[in-house]
């Protein structure tokens, strides 16, 4: 068996990028003959993550791919037109098995917006052999397009074998020696991620337990408007910029914290509450999608509430929880797809 995944790698390390190098990593680790066609902005060299950039550079490499039979498996979020017309170029006629991951949380709202996405999304998804929903909404909202039932599968793009943290380093050891407690956040510019609901319960929590510190990492970190912000809610004193963190040193990160928050307002399946919740750290998250057991959930935009569940998390620590692992899942899934092909005398390579 030979798997090419295609979807955003590291750097940046946001959801799906994340996604695909614990997915890349676990095949590798079976020894399943796996390639990354990384269409995002990184470039950080890594093993067999073969960079496009330009649309003539992924079409010709997609189409080598799938004239040698290897399974194809697309992660992207579904939220936009650009994912959408990734989704209909991997899904062109081919014997190679395809199977999609859609990650995006805005993916019911994007769809329901307009017949034309819809049925844009039902004739893209057409070559697929699976297709995999991240959530009961995200699967709702495919099956309201037409996307046939039998082709749908729900679960979460989590791999909890690679769940393996960093090197603490210096700055964070610093951050955890002045706060008591810590909270970590995952930051964004954009307003899905509650930067400013964020600020507004931690001026709550700080007015109850002065020695409270939040320390946020991702981009934007250092821009005017969260600076603005900061300002405008009085948590200036309060945060801990650790500025964009790669993926295991912000694993270290939660690993130390108190609690971890998630304060979206809209979310797919968020891989960094499942990181927290298999790191045995407390996580608030908004209850704006399902979340896994153990999660301390408020509702979504509900500053006081938040503040309020930072306090029940903090006192109550950690759930027992299970992780579940997509890795042993799509594989064997990439098994079940492939032998047909075998059985019907399709391309020989796929089994190799």
């Amino acid at each position: 068996m030979r798997v090419l995944l295609v979807g955003d790698y590291p750097p940046p390390h946001g959801g799906v990028a994340v996604h695909v190098q614990q997915l890349h990593g676990y095949l590798r680790e079976r020894g399943v003959e796996t390639v990354v066609l990384d269409i995002g902005k990184g470039g950080r060299p890594a093993p067999d993550v073969i960079p496009v950039r330009t649309p003539t550079q992924y079409g010709t490499r997609l189409a080598g791919f799938l004239r040698e039979g290897w399974t194809v498996h697309v992660h992207t979020s579904g939220n936009n037109p650009k994912s959408w017309m990734l989704a209909a170029t991997a899904g062109v006629r081919a014997r190679a098995p395809r199977v999609i991951t859609l990650h995006s949380g805005l993916l019911p709202d994007y769809l329901a917006a307009s017949v034309a996405r819809r049925a844009f999304a039902r004739v893209a998804l057409a070559g697929y052999s699976r297709v995999v929903a991240v959530s009961e909404a995200v699967r709702e909202a495919l099956a309201r397009c037409g996307v046939p039932e039998e082709k749908l599968v729900v679960y979460p793009a989590f791999c909890g074998s690679q769940v393996r943290p960093g090197r603490v380093s210096p700055e964070i050891e610093a951050a955890r020696a002045r706060r008591l407690p810590l909270l970590a956040m995952a930051h964004h510019p954009s307003p899905v991620y509650g930067r400013g609901l964020m600020f507004r319960a931690l001026r709550m929590i700080a007015d109850e337990l002065p020695g409270v510190g939040l320390a946020v990492f991702g981009p934007g970190t250092r821009s005017e408007e969260f600076l603005r912000d900061a300002r405008e809610h009085r948590v200036e004193e309060l945060i801990e910029d650790l500025g964009e963190l790669e993926h295991s040193r912000a694993l270290a990160l939660i690993s130390r914290c108190d609690a971890f928050i998630r304060p979206t307002t809209h979310d797919g399946d968020a891989i960094s509450v499942r990181e927290a919740l298999a790191l045995g750290v407390p996580c608030v998250a908004s209850d704006v999608c399902g979340r896994p057991h153990g999660t301390y959930t408020f509702q979504v935009g509900n500053a006081v509430e938040l503040a309020e569940r930072v306090h029940h998390a903090l006192e109550q620590g950690p759930a027992q929880v299970v992780s579940p692992d997509a890795g042993p899942v799509l594989l064997k899934l990439y098994g079940d797809l492939v032998q047909p092909t075998i059985l019907g005398g399709g391309e020989t390579h796929a089994a190799q």
